[in-house]
């Protein structure tokens, strides 16, 4: 697959410009643009809940007869991003019928922190529940400790490669030199990805013993949308871009450890939107 988007770029790259035989489709110019900034939702989950459930090490959900999953304690905390790298580069080709083609490369990389937000407590439920709920949470709270606590560092990388496809239109009779252009970024030229989590003490603990983990989405999906603002002196063209990108991902988990344990969820899910600005440059053939 790797070497079929690696044949692909290329072929999008430095074949186009010298396919003449149709003259229809050969370029009339080539564009190429750099990110500069703009924002991006977090890369985090936010508010988490973790909890204690049946069985317990004691022996106590047996001795009272609780059911296996029944939750005993629990505590909230936060995935809260620390800092994050995106970068962006597109490559455009202007077709004499106005058609605009191309590839965009988009990646990121994040990172966030896990923290414990409050003490470990007993379960409202009532009962035996409550009961031995009340003993862990002291129990974990000595332990483990409390409020503050890290639990873990995640780390999330991604990539995705999109074929670039729009309508240019010159705007020549209103504004001399201007130019706009827009159109649709399609993910079919390649995409990677996968979280890193490594857990400190608490969070191995309540994990069941996994010092760290990586995680890669079995469900993707990614759409961008682009405009370009392009001013041309002579052959040159100074170009102003604003790019729109929106993806989401999920990954089966098991729920008898790792993350899937610390959540109690058997699906492990992100996204993230993403506005970005960029600054190129033009060749007018």
């Amino acid at each position: 697959m790797k070497k079929l988007v690696k044949y692909l770029a290329i072929l999008l790259i430095f074949l186009m410009p010298i396919a003449t035989y149709a003259e229809m489709w050969s370029p009339n110019r080539v564009r190429v643009n750099m990110k500069i900034g703009g924002s991006s939702d977090p890369g985090e989950q936010g508010a988490i809940t973790a909890e204690a459930k049946c069985p317990d090490s004691g022996g106590n959900c047996t001795t009272y007869g609780l059911a296996d999953g029944t939750v005993l304690a629990s505590m909230s905390g936060e995935d809260k991003e620390s800092e994050r790298v995106t970068t962006g580069f597109s490559i455009h080709y202007i077709m004499d019928m106005n058609i605009l083609v191309g590839i965009h490369l988009h990646s990121t990389e994040n990172t966030s922190l896990v923290t414990q937000g409050t003490d470990w407590a007993a379960t409202t439920a009532g009962g035996a529940a409550t009961a031995v709920g009340g003993g862990i949470a002291t129990a974990y709270n000595a332990a483990l400790g409390g409020a503050g606590t890290a639990l873990g560092v995640i780390k999330r990388k991604s990539s995705i490669n999109f074929l670039d496809v729009g309508y240019f239109y010159d705007m020549a009779d209103i504004v001399g030199g201007m130019s706009v252009s827009g159109g649709l970024g399609l993910p079919i030229l390649g995409s990677s990805g996968e979280t890193y989590i490594v857990y400190g003490l608490t969070g191995q603990t309540l994990n069941g013993g996994v010092p760290s983990e990586t995680i890669t989405a079995d469900e993707a999906s990614a759409m961008s949308y682009f405009a370009d603002f392009g001013y041309a002196l002579g052959v040159h063209e100074a170009l102003f871009s604003l790019r729109m990108i929106n993806t989401s991902g999920s990954a089966n988990v098991p729920t008898d450890k790792g993350i899937g344990k610390v959540l109690g969820k058997d699906k492990f899910e992100g996204g993230s939107n993403h506005t970005l600005f960029f600054l190129g440059y033009g060749y007018i053939f």
